[in-house]
């Protein structure tokens, strides 16, 4: 180091001269220009074509299916989560039903034999684990597994933003296992296919970064790293050649580029490895596009993050012309991955119509029916148990004071998929206020009292195990409290469309206003891992809350989880496959919104999670 100096000395002092040592680093700094200058020249004949692309998916099965709806064609664009086809159950159904009809025979005759041991070793039980039939009992248990494991596979949804490529197979057709049914493709490119002549010694590693610059649009270049390249000499595409006629050979070389780039699917680009003069920067951009690739990976599925903050429900515009959405309760179907909405009001022919929607938001411009109805109003809340759908109507008066029996009925339909069938209703309020009127609980006749016994307001309920919890919006109790009533043998009362006394099964109170200050009005009603939630509206109807609620010696308390000002929640749905509760907002004259929120974030801890 000494001696590098001293000879820097007598360069400066003896050969430049002291007086010169500007014009002398200028020089310098000249001279360094051109050789960084003219590295940056020959890094051109580095440079070498490509073609933008990306992964196509193919939508195939492992056993052959028959297509029952299709929902897409070529050409057309869908997001991530879109419906694209059904796929017929009847055959599955008829397996389902077959394989429990023989493990209830088998139950059945195992139970007898139980019985029959019983009765010949003189009342002393004897071990059941040796009887053989337990062995087919299980079998036939796995194999019903399978099948409904199957039955829940025959809605096929898009896995990306993307354009349906080629639909190969129509309606009723049956298509092979291992066949692909449809392809999809992303709607923008995520890598480039490049290559690079065999004549070009050029260093290219995984993990350079590059520049991607289209050929013939003006579209901005984006930078892009470099994930394969070729250890074998193959043919280059003709397109890519300078002479269409004439064969080139060369290596392939993969580069991945950010989603939303800009390019379009199949565009020739020139692709340019990065300046290096120093290793620094190379390794500063690889790092950040490894970062930003990790955050891509990592993103979740639904753009509408469980952040707590409500979102505008976007609704296609040829539904907004004949329908009003009001959203007033939601369930979620875990087979078709979306949710069921039910709302205020419909259209003018009043019809029993609901609405899909997504994780997002977005109203599907499909809409379910519910044959069999006629005209129903005021339409409050949802639930479902088993392969029914349940829906209430409010039971009110219309804002005329008028009872109409369009807005006194309740209805359950069967289920499959997206089709509803086997439909009942009950003019159900008649049934209820006779009901009340013969309970001897003094507290509940009491509020139900005058002119309150025709002038009441249901918004939420569910249906479990055959039991029906309705919870009233109003009236409130003497002490503002919110009832709740518990009403066994569901299916009972649609078969019989009465409702006896017997069936009041028990009498629930509810002070929501002990926590918050003021009354509350129940507004919707759901059941999560065996643990009560409800949504509540404020007496002026200007906030709401999210509640949970805990029942101890008949008793049940309030825990508020999340409360509103000037949002009005109306419904709640579970949403098992991220654990979040999905909230509906009616905003009357504005467009509804949506909330999602964690279980997590809702005070719920380890041990109500079981």
């Amino acid at each position: 180091m000494n001696a590098i100096k001293k000879l820097i000395t007598i360069v400066q002092e003896d050969i430049i001269g002291t007086g010169n040592r500007i014009i002398a680093m200028s020089w310098l700094v000249a001279l360094t220009g051109v050789i960084v200058f003219g590295f940056y020249l020959s890094s051109e004949s580095m440079s070498f074509m490509g073609v933008s692309g990306s992964r196509e998916f193919q939508v195939t099965f492992e056993y052959p299916v028959e297509i029952k709806r299709l929902h897409v064609m070529p050409g057309q664009v869908v997001r991530r989560g879109d419906l694209l086809a059904e796929l017929d159950q009847s055959e599955l159904n008829g397996k389902i039903r077959l394989t429990r009809s023989m493990l209830g025979k088998i139950e059945a005759e195992m139970k007898v034999r139980k019985h029959l041991n019983i009765l010949v070793s003189n009342g002393t039980s004897e071990d059941g684990d040796a009887d053989p039939l337990m062995v087919d009992a299980a079998d036939l248990r796995e194999e019903l597994a399978l099948l409904e494991r199957a039955k829940r596979n025959l809605y096929v949804f898009a896995e990306v933003d993307g354009v349906v490529g080629a639909v190969n197979y129509k309606k009723g057709e049956k298509v092979p296992n291992f066949m692909p049914l449809l392809t999809l493709s992303p709607e923008s490119p995520t890598f480039v296919e490049g290559f690079v002549h065999e004549s070009l010694h050029t260093r290219l590693e995984v993990g350079r970064t590059v520049t991607v610059k289209p050929v013939t649009s003006s579209t901005q270049p984006v930078q892009g790293r470099i994930i394969s390249v070729g250890s074998r000499i193959i043919m280059m595409p003709l397109r890519l050649t300078l002479y269409p006629n004439q064969q080139v050979w060369g290596r392939e070389v993969v580069v991945e580029i950010p989603e939303h780039s800009g390019l379009l699917m199949n565009e020739k680009v020139q692709i340019k490895p990065d300046f290096e003069m120093f290793k620094l920067p190379l390794v500063i951009a690889a790092t950040e596009m490894a970062k930003a690739n990790t955050a891509a990976t990592a993103a979740p599925a639904s753009t509408a993050k469980a952040d707590g903050k409500p979102q505008e429900m976007r609704m296609p515009a040829q539904l907004e012309r004949r329908f009003d959405f009001e959203p007033s309760g939601v369930i979620y179907l875990p087979d078709v991955k979306k949710f069921l909405v039910v709302s205020d009001d419909t259209d003018k022919q009043k019809s029993a119509s609901l609405f899909m929607v997504d994780r997002d938001g977005r109203i599907e411009d499909q809409t379910l029916f519910i044959p069999g109805v006629g005209e129903i109003s005021d339409l409050e809340s949802i639930s479902q148990s088993g392969d029914y759908v349940y829906m209430m109507t409010s039971q009110g008066l219309n804002k005329k004071g008028k009872d109409k029996p369009e807005r006194n009925l309740f209805v359950r339909a069967k289920r499959a998929g997206l089709e509803m069938t086997e439909t009942e209703v009950l003019n159900f309020k008649p049934m209820l206020m006779k009901m009340i009127a013969a309970s001897s609980d003094a507290k509940l006749k009491a509020t139900f009292k005058g002119a309150r016994a025709t002038d009441f307001e249901i918004e939420s309920h569910f249906v479990e195990d055959n039991f029906l919890y309705i919870g009233f919006k109003t009236p409130l109790s003497s002490a503002k409290e919110t009832l709740m009533l518990v009403i066994q043998d569901v299916d009972r009362m649609f078969k019989t469309k009465n409702l006896e006394i017997a069936q009041l099964s028990s009498v629930k109170w509810v002070d929501f206003g002990q926590v918050a200050g003021a009354p509350h009005h129940m507004s919707d009603l759901i059941r999560v891992k065996g643990r009560m939630y409800a949504t509540t509206v404020c007496h002026h109807e200007g906030c709401g809350a999210i509640w949970r609620l805990s029942e101890s010696e008949g008793k049940i308390t309030a825990e508020q989880l999340k409360s509103f000002e000037d949002l009005k929640p109306e419904g709640i749905a579970f949403d098992p496959e991220d654990s979040s509760f999905f909230v509906t907002f009616d905003l009357k004259d504005q467009p509804a919104k949506f909330l999602r929120i964690p279980l997590v974030e809702s005070g719920v801890n380890s041990n109500d999670r079981k």
